[in-house]
């Protein structure tokens, strides 16, 4: 019982700082660094390929088959994106057929924290979270 307390004391001092941290800002406009952050990775194929890659290195064709729904063109979009920002790098090696392993690094492995807040709030709330989802998915 103290550790949910605890948890929740935590879950509201969170609540509490963002809140503070918002309230110094005037604005959410292009000018605020979480609306710049938002609008570089938040979109469902950057976290999906940027948590793949926490496992580890991994070819195109291991990201095709983990991350059900991506096609090819997509998949080499993002990643190209995500070397643009440094967060990823490609390596080929010298093999017939060329063998190409895409790797996390050191900035990209710095999303982990906001993707391990991230999994743990999809967790605390996956019932409501999994009924919103196919209410979604079936008025599509």
């Amino acid at each position: 019982m103290d550790e949910i307390i605890n948890e929740i004391g935590e879950k509201n001092e969170n609540y509490f700082k963002l809140q503070q941290s918002l309230l110094l800002k005037s604005s959410l406009d292009e000018s605020c660094i979480l609306n710049q952050s938002l609008t570089l990775i938040a979109n469902k194929w950057t976290l999906l390929i940027l948590m793949a890659l926490m496992q580890g290195s991994k070819r195109s064709s291991e990201l095709l088959r983990q991350i059900k729904g991506i096609s090819p063109k997509m998949l080499n979009q993002t990643l190209k994106i995500l070397i643009s920002y440094g967060m990823v790098v490609r390596k080929v090696f010298p093999e017939v057929p060329p063998r190409v392993e895409y790797t996390l690094t050191e900035f990209g492995k710095s999303t982990a924290d906001p993707l391990m807040a991230l999994l743990n709030w999809s967790v605390s709330w996956e019932p409501q979270l999994t009924k919103l989802y196919k209410e979604t998915i079936y008025e599509l």
